[in-house]
């Protein structure tokens, strides 16, 4: 199960029954929350994979 692809369906889903422009400001606020934790989801993914700087040379 990929929770990531999940809650990003699921954010979709709401946006099409609901605008984003006709929602309430707490209603908002926790679109943009879970926006938020999907992007912090998405950086620590990369840099498990990638590492944290994978350009990095120290020249050794």
């Amino acid at each position: 199960m990929d929770l990531f692809a999940e809650a990003f369906d699921d954010l979709n889903d709401v946006l099409a029954r609901q605008p984003f422009d006709t929602m309430s400001t707490a209603e908002r606020l926790q679109v943009v929350q879970v926006r938020a934790l999907l992007s912090i989801s998405q950086e620590l993914s990369r840099i498990h994979h990638d590492g944290i700087n994978p350009e990095y040379d120290d020249g050794r």
